[in-house]
């Protein structure tokens, strides 16, 4: 019988998916490859937005390859997670995708990709000789049918990791069992249970079924999280492994990370990084773009602040410095720039151009601004 242990705020029995691995690290680049697919199930928690055929890499909307490889590159990635909607729906845009990453990366750059679709055998073909190292299914509305098992089957004749990734759906218990039954009978690595989110999209619809948060302050569904523990308690005995993978794991964890390595890259050298990723800087923003240069060489020359602490952002309007040069100097800077200074911010931020701000602090705003 194997134990269940503790991993972060997750459970497992056995070991841990290695995809699933390096994103606790933060280092896998997350391609939503495309929002196109036609399961349609009740859960799905894609915005309206993204439900078209859109590509993110992690939260940056792009066009093309370079764009992917460059936010690989920004993360320090050591792999790529491929998602959507589902990647199957434009799989020549996947292998394209996915062979550029192995050109680029090489072999030991970890791919794994989810799909809901089942799979010919040429497809899985495709998709393992181009180098994909770990696939996931997920049998929409977690209906186990014919299809579905003929897909998994052809999979296990490759060699890569093949596994399940299902929500932890509370009245689906006995549709969860079946999935965890099939995967030992047919020597699968893993099965991926997460607990069920309420988004803004499935609001109403889950709503509608009875389904709400555990608290006022959680996206996760209550009594998802003690199904899922229940689960792994009663299939102690089984060879697979099972992993429960907590709502509140995928934001402290996966992606506190994957910002703290970006922020590493993208941070300026007068930025303070925090722990969970952000970027801490301040904002001095002039009413015209003409004089930010006259208010950067006041900065560098009077008040004797190093150059290199001292960044333009002439699109933006704004001087971007160290939020405790700018703290300590902000009254003398607006006495002596009162025509031309709008405003003085300290910013926590996403580490992204233009990223979304966490938290401002308005130690100066003009009173008519």
């Amino acid at each position: 019988m194997k134990r269940i242990t503790k991993w972060y705020s997750n459970r497992v029995k056995g070991t841990i998916p290695k995809g699933c691995q390096y994103c606790s690290l933060g280092s896998k680049l997350v391609l939503f490859i495309t929002g196109e697919c036609d399961s349609n199930c009740f859960y799905c928690p894609l915005t309206k937005e993204r439900r078209n055929d859109v590509i993110f890499a992690n939260e940056r909307q792009i066009h093309s390859f370079s764009e992917a490889y460059d936010e690989a590159v920004m993360i320090s990635a050591l792999g790529v997670g491929i998602t959507g909607g589902d990647p199957s729906s434009h799989l020549s845009r996947t292998l394209d995708y996915l062979s550029k990453f192995k050109d680029k990366f090489g072999r030991e750059f970890h791919c794994h990709l989810y799909t809901s679709y089942s799979l010919s055998y040429d497809d899985l073909k495709a998709l393992h000789y181009t180098g994909l190292d770990e696939i996931r299914f997920h049998p929409p509305y977690l209906l186990l049918t014919e299809e579905i098992k003929r897909s998994v089957l052809d999979a296990k004749s490759f060699s890569w990791n093949v596994g399940f990734e299902i929500p932890v759906i509370p009245d689906k218990q006995e549709e969860i069992q079946g999935i965890i039954e099939f995967a030992e009978i047919v020597n699968l690595d893993f099965v991926n249970l997460n607990e069920l989110e309420i988004t803004e999209e499935n609001l109403l619809k889950l709503n509608k079924l009875g389904y709400h948060t555990k608290t006022n302050l959680s996206a996760a569904v209550k009594g998802s999280e003690e199904i899922a523990l229940r689960i792994l308690r009663n299939n102690r005995r089984k060879r697979v492994t099972l992993h429960y993978c907590s709502s509140s794991y995928k934001d402290n964890i996966q992606l506190r990370n994957r910002l703290r390595r970006r922020a590493k890259r993208y941070a300026l050298s007068f930025d303070e990084i925090t722990d969970d990723g952000l970027i801490v800087r301040a904002q001095i923003i002039v009413k015209e773009a003409k004089f930010l240069l006259n208010i950067k060489d006041a900065l560098i020359n009077d008040f004797e602040i190093p150059e290199k602490l001292v960044n333009i952002d002439e699109k933006n309007k704004m001087i971007l410095t160290n939020w405790m040069l700018a703290k300590k100097y902000s009254s003398d800077l607006v006495k002596r720039f009162h025509h031309e200074i709008s405003a003085i911010h300290i910013i926590h931020q996403y580490p992204h151009e233009n990223g979304i701000i966490t938290y401002l602090d308005p130690i100066f705003e003009e009173e008519n601004n």
